[in-house]
């Protein structure tokens, strides 16, 4: 029995090289497959468009939302709402 667990355990863990792991501030952990960073810029650089066109912004992404509520800083996700906003004097 303690080679099937082994087993099983080494899968885990090849598996979970395709993942990143983000550690919310209540302790729960919300995990993203590798490629969700540049879905998740994408998805940001869409909403910043619509910010700098005066457009509805709509919802940011799933992983924006999490590397908010991360107990430690997640540089690595671009975020339109922490972006400055140009002001309609300003033109």
């Amino acid at each position: 029995m303690g080679r099937i667990r082994n087993w099983v355990r080494r899968l885990e863990r090849a598996t979970q090289d395709d993942q990143m792991t983000i550690i919310q501030k209540d302790g729960t952990a919300l995990k993203f497959p590798a490629d969700a960073t540049f879905e998740a810029f994408l998805h940001e650089a869409g909403r910043l468009r619509a910010i700098h066109k005066g457009e509805e912004v709509g919802e940011p992404h799933a992983l924006t939302v999490a590397r908010r509520n991360a107990m430690y800083e997640q540089p690595f996700v671009f975020d339109a709402d922490g972006q400055p906003r140009r002001s309609a004097q300003a033109e």
